[in-house]
Formats: structure tokens, C-alpha cells, sequence
């Protein structure tokens, strides 16, 4: 049996696409820890998880959720079973993670060696078995391929988190930006005057685009290779005619 090919006329989707939203994880929502053992690792903040998933696929509930599969305790620790559902908002379809645990211990032992019940272990518990159903999907994909361990990947994402927090970098405010420049672009007659937009500051703002919206900052490139174009072709029909 073969497999149907797509119409000519669509564009194959980006296996990709979620994971590429996911994989960067914000350095301000991460801490070290070290385990009895001498395991160390990098630990990420839950909240700033689900708010990720939230830009992405929109509200919990509506955009992605998760549901409980399965629970047991066993050696006094707690262990949940879940998954992940998230909706494609271009294709509106529901999809699902694999299931993953997640496991707690049910006590807490304080330095003078008595224990004592946790009342957080399931919650906790719950929110570990979430992580991992999350990055099957991408969500702080760096952290868990080992990137996060390299100090220059992390002062680029400072960077690239640092831009994405100013608001002029937000959708709204890219749109409004691309409006103004092919505004501004439709009034320029000669190639002085399309020198003197990109270096208004225009050049400095596509290149910060370009950390938050490739798309956008190609787009906005675009724009001026065609202007450039439309001058010269202009300048050269007018030698000819003279």
C-alpha cells in the first residue's frame, strides 16, 4: 500500500515546527541542584513551563491540557501517570504526548534526620510526569541535548529572551513596524533616500526582529532589495530615454 501524496498545491509542514517554538529555554527559569550522589543537573521553573505551552498553543484547557492515566505508591513514594494533549492551531486537530511517570518521595527529612509527611508529593509528582510528556513535543529541549552547558548558548539566549520581553518585539508590534517601512518605503524616489532609512536605525531594529521572527526580519529585507530594484530600473529606463 502506498503512501497518498499531498496536493501539489500544499506545502509540506515543518516536523519541526512545535519543537523549534519549545526547544529554547529562558535562563532565568532555571536553577542547578545536586543530588545525594553527586548528580547535578539543571532544574526548570513548572510556571514558566506552562506558560510556554501557553504562547504556543494558547490557553490550558483550551489550547493543551494533560490528564491523569494512572497512580500507585509504592517504597513510600508516589507515582503518576499522564499525558499531554495539545491542539494544532492550523489544523484545529488534538493531539497527544506518549505517557510518562512521574515520582515522589511521600516524606521529607529535615538535616537533624527526622522525617516528616510531604503534602506537595503528588503535585509534585504530577508536575514531573508533565515535564516529561512536555518535551517530547521540544518544551527546554537545549537543557536535556546538553547545549545548556555551553556559557556562550546561554548568553544567546539571554539575549534572545531580553528581546523577546520588549513589546515592540511582540507580533502586534512587528506588523505595526513593517506597516511604517513599506510606508516609508513607497514615499523614496532615489537610492540616497533609501540609504538614509536603513541607517535611521531601521537595520538595527530587523536585526533584533530577526532573534524573535526570521520570517519577518526576510520579509523586511525583501522590502528593500525590491525598492533598490524598482530605483535602478527607473534610473536606467531614464538614461536610456534621455
Amino acid at each position: 500500500m502506498t503512501t497518498p501524496e499531498a496536493p501539489a498545491n500544499v506545502q509540506p509542514r515543518d516536523n519541526l515546527e512545535f519543537w523549534n517554538a519549545l526547544k529554547r529555554t529562558d535562563p532565568k527559569a532555571t536553577k542547578p541542584f545536586q543530588r545525594a550522589g553527586g548528580f547535578r543537573g539543571t532544574q526548570i521553573d513548572p510556571a514558566w513551563r506552562l506558560q510556554m505551552m501557553t504562547e504556543v498553543f494558547g490557553p490550558v484547557g483550551k489550547g493543551w491540557g494533560y490528564e491523569q492515566l494512572e497512580w500507585t505508591i509504592a517504597e513510600r513514594m508516589v507515582f503518576i501517570c499522564c499525558r499531554v494533549w495539545y491542539i494544532d492551531r492550523e489544523t484545529g486537530e488534538k493531539h497527544f504526548t506518549g505517557p510518562q511517570w512521574g515520582g515522589t518521595e511521600m516524606v521529607r527529612r529535615s538535616r537533624d534526620g527526622t522525617e516528616r509527611p510531604d503534602d506537595e508529593c503528588f503535585k509534585m509528582s504530577m508536575t514531573d510526569a508533565i515535564g516529561k510528556c512536555m518535551l517530547q513535543i521540544g518544551l527546554a529541549a537545549d537543557i536535556y541535548l546538553g547545549q545548556f552547558d555551553d556559557s556562550k548558548y546561554r548568553e544567546e539566549l539571554e539575549t534572545f529572551y531580553t528581546v523577546k520581553a520588549n513589546p515592540d518585539l511582540q507580533p502586534a508590534g512587528i506588523e505595526r513596524f513593517e506597516e511604517e517601512v513599506r510606508e516609508k518605503l513607497a514615499a523614496i524616489q532615489d537610492l540616497d533616500g533609501l540609504d538614509d532609512l536603513w541607517r535611521s536605525g531601521v537595520n538595527a531594529r530587523i536585526r533584533e526582529i530577526g532573534t524573535v521572527d526570521k520570517a519577518a526580519q526576510n520579509r523586511l529585507i525583501t522590502c528593500f532589495s525590491q525598492k533598490k530594484n524598482e530605483i535602478l530600473k527607473r534610473e536606467e529606463s531614464d538614461r536610456q530615454a534621455a
